[in-house]
């Protein structure tokens, strides 16, 4: 055997590695996940829909208790809501079914509200001003004026 084949190899094992790096990243991985649960719960998603957002469903809302019906749902329209001055009504017209469209340029005011809302019934599309009022913290459909 040679002198190369005989020798050993000496391998350095007292270097120890230190634990601060691993520490340090876990640490700022909680911290992360923690100020996503302290936002979460300090502004919740359901509170960052708009008012244009809650017209729309109270308007999707109305059609879709209206279609296909003379009257809508309770819950739906203001309280003193006239059948004959509704933004859906048609003279004559009975169990006609309607579509939700969209809803444009809304315009609050305190606790009243309108908007341009356009449906759909059979292959017509309207769009006119409909009026909002809030109604126990919910915005419900209402006849003009």
């Amino acid at each position: 055997m040679s002198d190369v084949e005989e020798q050993q190899v000496r391998i350095d094992q007292t270097d120890k590695r230190a634990m601060w790096p691993f520490l340090t990243a876990a640490t700022l991985i909680l911290l992360v996940i923690l100020g996503i649960l302290i936002a979460a719960l300090v502004s919740p998603a359901e509170k960052n829909v708009t008012d244009s957002d809650r017209l729309s469903l109270a308007a999707r809302g109305f059609i879709q208790s209206r279609s296909g019906t003379d009257t809508p749902k309770a819950g739906a329209a203001c309280p003193d809501f006239d059948e004959n001055r509704s933004p859906l009504h048609v003279p004559g017209g009975t169990g006609r079914t309607f579509e939700f469209e969209g809803l444009t340029d809304p315009a609050l005011d305190g606790d009243k509200a309108t908007a341009q809302v356009t449906f759909r019934t059979g292959d017509r599309e309207d769009t006119t001003t409909w009026h909002f009022t809030k109604n126990a913290g919910t915005w419900v459909v209402c006849n003009s004026g």
